[in-house]
């Protein structure tokens, strides 16, 4: 035992010491938040904000603009939730029999096999590259406008979607699935009648709080010119209008809280009701958004991409490397910096610690207590929402107004951003955890400092930890988005190469970030598996981006 705790205490001294590390080797200086520039320009933001625009005029454009956003989200979560089901369909590895009652031929197994393999592989390219490059790329063949965001969404989300569901499919229990391959059912057969029914309502759920981040998502890819609320928030700060932009800002927090709203009652809801208002949805964007589908198959655009001549030169590749291993450590940096404030800020933000008490029929404590606990939970809880609503590409431009471009903009925008996606999830985790061990802890006399580290910490650290995990995972990917912006990383690099049409360079980027993002996927998939399957760390579980919170939310 105490050999198994000096042994978790060295594991995490090791990952915090990394963090201190990975922070200056990305070039990145903490004093620029301090200095007399980076001060002044955090002064005018936050007068700015704290005066929204509220005039006729520019309200009207906002709601204008958040009705595209919405109408954006809504078809791009339509067309990614059909582009990851029918590839997903494909992906599942369905279980066969040891000796079944009937043998396909060895070249329909083969047949079989290899597109399982295409499909996977078609699944993780399209969700390797971020949102934002999409759009940059589509808004090169369509042109300005809400379509290359619609596009974006498909195909990012789309992947993402289509991984979940295959992996929720394939986590199922074999029992129903080997009887029905027992009667000598087809595969068709087999995922109609005993997969789908047990996966639709978590696909449906995880359906539903995609559509909320992809509201999200639409009100900021109009920053590279994909319409909705991100032309408006590049604006804004381009010419420093902060009291615009905090309207903007409230608009998008607005959306944001009435669609979790909304999701919530959805999940709870029968599933005709959740396909209807899909479909009024797909209609009314179908008919709003100007979108000039033909442009994709017209021909008369430039080619984005070209595998010819791509032996690269030394200097390029040297720089790629550098701006590579800058992603990483921007996103390193970050997702340890965001998890240390959520382990602050879940305790108060979840419902049995802020309580105080995990037993049925707890002492009733003075008053001033309790309101203090009540108070300290909802101002936790307000914190985590509203770093959580702010997108990092917006949080990254206001960072690069305040301190300037390069490295530090961009880990603050995602250090922030995920303080709030991390704190959700751990209160979840924590809310999550069995309440005897510390309710016996608790009836013995153990003060709520010891509760917590006997009672709880044993049961979710693994849980913690594996959550922590995927989201470095995800901000590999957002630190791309983020350079987009002049907020460091490889994104600076693409953007570059697709505003020039530099296309070589752009396959080599696209090439270089598709195996960064296949790399940092494979080892955090193996790291996850092996903290949730170790025994002293609490019971085995599905990987942590497959299971929803208590609350039916899954994690963003």
């Amino acid at each position: 035992m105490l050999r198994s705790r000096l042994q978790t205490l060295l594991i995490v001294l090791a990952v915090l010491l990394s963090g201190g590390i990975a922070l200056p080797l990305t070039g990145a200086e903490p004093s620029k938040l301090f200095d007399a520039d980076g001060l002044k320009n955090a002064a005018d933001i936050l007068s700015g904000l704290a005066r929204p625009d509220f005039s006729a005029e520019f309200l009207a454009r906002v709601l204008e603009l958040s009705l595209e956003s919405l109408l954006i989200g809504v078809l791009g979560t339509v067309m990614a939730t059909a582009l990851g089901t029918l590839l997903a369909l494909v992906a599942i590895r369905v279980p066969d029999l040891d000796d079944p009652p009937r043998h396909r031929p060895a070249w329909q197994r083969g047949l079989t096999a290899l597109l399982r393999q295409g499909a996977r592989l078609l699944l993780n390219f399209c969700r390797s590259v971020p949102e934002i490059v999409w759009a940059y790329l589509f808004v090169q063949l369509l042109g300005l406008g809400p379509g290359a965001a619609v596009l974006a969404i498909m195909l990012t989300v789309g992947g993402n979607i289509g991984k979940l569901y295959a992996e929720l499919a394939e986590a199922l229990e074999p029992g129903a699935i080997r009887a029905l391959r027992a009667t000598g059912a087809s595969r068709g057969a087999v995922l109609l009648h005993a997969v789908l029914p047990q996966v639709r309502r978590a696909w449906t759920g995880y359906a539903l709080f995609c559509l909320e981040c992809n509201i999200r998502i639409g009100s900021i890819l109009g920053v590279v010119g994909a319409g909705g609320l991100g032309s408006e928030i590049a604006l804004s700060l381009r010419y420093y209008q902060y009291d615009k932009l905090a309207t903007t800002l409230l608009a998008v927090l607005v959306f944001v809280v009435a669609l979790e709203a909304l999701g919530a009652r959805l999940r709870r809801g029968p599933l005709p009701r959740t396909l209807a208002l899909a479909g009024l949805g797909t209609a009314a964007a179908l008919w709003w958004l100007e979108i000039p589908w033909a442009d994709l198959w017209s021909g008369s655009s430039v080619a984005l991409l070209s595998f010819d001549h791509l032996a690269p030169d030394a200097a390029f590749m040297r720089t790629v490397a550098l701006q590579t291993g800058e992603t990483v450590l921007m996103a390193w940096a970050a997702t340890l910096a965001s998890a240390l404030g959520a382990m602050v800020l879940a305790p108060l933000a979840a419902a049995h610690l802020s309580t105080g008490s995990f037993l049925p029929d707890p002492p009733r404590p003075a008053w001033p207590r309790r309101l203090a606990r009540w108070l300290g939970r909802q101002a936790a809880r307000a914190v985590l929402q509203l770093t959580r609503v702010m997108p990092e590409l917006t949080l990254a431009l206001v960072f690069v107004v305040w301190v300037g471009g390069g490295p530090l903009a961009g880990i603050l925008a995602i250090a922030v951003h995920n303080l709030g996606v991390m704190g959700r999830l751990f209160a979840d985790v924590l809310d999550e955890a069995e309440p005897g061990p510390p309710a016996v802890l608790q009836a013995q006399g153990a003060g709520p400092l010891a509760v917590f580290v006997a009672g709880v910490w044993p049961q979710v650290r693994a849980r913690l930890a594996a959550f922590a995990l995927y989201r470095f995972e995800v901000n590999v990917r957002a630190t791309t988005m983020v350079g987009f912006v002049g907020a460091g990383g490889i994104g600076d690099a693409l953007h570059t190469a697709i505003s020039l049409f530099h296309v070589r360079d752009l396959t080599l980027l696209l090439i270089v970030l598709l195996s960064l993002v296949a790399l940092v996927d494979l080892v955090g998939d193996r790291l996850r598996a092996r903290l949730l399957a170790t025994p002293d760390r609490g019971p085995r579980c599905a990987p942590p981006v497959l299971t929803p919170s208590s609350s039916g939310a899954f994690p963003a």
